[in-house]
């Protein structure tokens, strides 16, 4: 199958109701339809990304993780704002669209039975996040290398090595750090051979990428996001293993099938100094976390900000949701946003509960990454065991938390941070995500005060069509007149 290209006023006839409908068509157009206003300080350009093919030739995948990866562009300028989307152009893409079925994927097998999938790793869908660095943009994936794609147009590049630097898998995990003072990114990936082991990475304001660190870990575990603080790159390491590999090598289940949940192993924070020195670990009691927002040192203990969840389903009730993506989310949204204190000269670490409310998706004010912050950006469901529906502002001085819920059905994404100028206080701007209007059969970007999005949005840019759920994303901003 072939994806077909919009510009101009055209529309698409086949909108699906659901955030999880796949998007086949790529648009290209000045948007038109505005509620409100956009404000003048507002200029830039918001990326997301996600699974935005959930079918091949009517074949639909069969786990969350396996769409195809789709990048959205909104840009806002003195011109106005303009839309533009496109599907990374993976080797899994293109073999796709020849075979017209998936690939194998991290749930999803191909058709064909064992002999199909035997010794077959995982597909690059390219869909996790965006990694906006220098001049070059970045699609990411859990275990494989980067593809760099054109800032503006959006056209893949190719897969990025970064000179061959990125050796073996090549894993470059779709949750990079970049240090707001320094403009050093940061990041990690997961090898399994000759052992398991997390080797990290640095690449400078000047673009050389570097090996910082490989540690050990006793066993190959689900390590999804990490933290960045002025001294350390933090690793939260939950017993999320992998216990049943035979029959996944062989073919014979699909690859979340391997992983368990085993809470008497324990949580480990491996503390990394960013100058490569050595690794401190620090054992805990087991957490079940995906997310983390900030982290930052305290004197001498460093202080970690993540989204931690009920973990009485184990991985296997957790990931029966991520197949039933069209269906209920079950607890995706139910998470406590909770702070660790790692004090590592006593080996201890303690937990305190920043918010009770339910969320996922952690962000904040990018310019406060790797230091304290004050105010925290979440995406949450009102309903437990609901879709996101809400998108809230958590003040972690004065305990408040401001909410902004949609329609009924529909739903909303990670809010980003948007400052209203380089030297705004922190919080002072907006928050911006996408939200799904079931009825209507479309997407629509609201722009949200971010002191007080119980305000309701500033204004909200119509899209002509659907924008399926996107994981993550960033915000590039721009001076006026750009």
């Amino acid at each position: 199958m072939t994806v077909s290209q919009h510009s101009g006023s055209g529309s698409v006839a086949d909108l699906g109701s659901s955030p999880w409908d796949s998007q086949h068509s790529e648009h290209d157009y000045r948007v038109t339809d505005i509620e409100g206003r956009i404000p003048e300080q507002l200029r830039g350009v918001l990326y997301r990304i996600g699974p935005g093919r959930l079918d091949v030739a009517g074949h639909p995948v069969d786990h969350i993780f396996d769409g195809d990866g789709m990048i959205s562009r909104v840009e806002f300028s003195d011109e106005g704002v303009r839309f533009r989307n496109r599907y990374v152009r993976t080797r899994s893409f293109d073999t796709g669209n020849r075979v017209g079925r998936p690939p194998r994927g991290f749930g999803t097998q191909r058709p064909g039975g064992a002999l199909a999938n035997v010794l077959r790793f995982p597909a690059n869908m390219s869909n996790t996040n965006v990694l906006r660095h220098g001049d070059h943009l970045y699609s990411l994936w859990e275990g494989g290398r980067p593809y760099r794609l054109d800032p503006d147009t959006l056209e893949t590049l190719g897969c990025e090595s970064f000179g061959g630097a990125l050796t073996r898998l090549g894993a470059f995990s779709a949750h990079p750090k970049t240090d707001p003072r320094t403009r050093e990114v940061f990041n990690f990936g997961l090898d399994f051979f000759p052992r398991p082991m997390i080797r990290c990475y640095r690449i400078s304001a000047a673009s050389a990428f570097s090996e910082v660190r490989t540690f050990p870990i006793p066993r190959l575990a689900f390590v999804h996001d990490f933290a960045l603080t002025e001294r350390h790159l933090v690793f939260v390491i939950d017993p999320i293993v992998v216990r049943r590999p035979v029959p996944v090598i062989l073919g014979l289940r699909p690859f979340d099938r391997a992983l368990s949940y085993v809470p008497e192993l324990g949580t480990t924070v491996v503390l990394v100094p960013r100058d490569g020195g050595e690794p401190v670990r620090i054992e805990h009691d087991a957490l079940f976390h995906f997310h983390v927002n900030n982290a930052y040192e305290d004197g001498g203990d460093t202080v970690v900000d993540l989204v931690a969840h009920d973990s009485s389903a184990g991985w296997d009730g957790w990931n029966g949701h991520l197949h039933d993506y069209r269906g209920t989310p079950g607890p995706a949204f139910g998470g406590q946003l909770r702070r660790l204190r790692v004090t590592s000269r006593r080996g201890r670490v303690t937990e305190e509960t920043l918010a009770d409310a339910g969320c996922e998706f952690p962000q904040l004010d990018q310019r406060r990454a790797t230091t304290a912050h004050r105010h925290s950006y979440v995406a949450s469901a009102s309903v437990t065991g609901g879709n996101p529906d809400s998108v809230a502002t958590i003040d972690h001085e004065t305990g408040a938390i401001r909410s902004f819920v949609v329609g009924d059905g529909n739903t909303v994404c990670e809010p980003l941070f948007a400052a209203s100028s380089p030297t705004a206080a922190e919080g002072d701007g907006w928050l911006l995500t996408i939200e799904h209007q079931a009825e209507q059969r479309r997407s629509r970007v609201l722009v949200l005060p971010a002191d007080r999005p119980d305000l309701g949005p500033v204004a909200a840019i119509g899209l002509r069509h659907h924008v399926p759920m996107t994981f993550h994303g960033a915000f590039e901003a721009r001076a006026q007149g750009r």
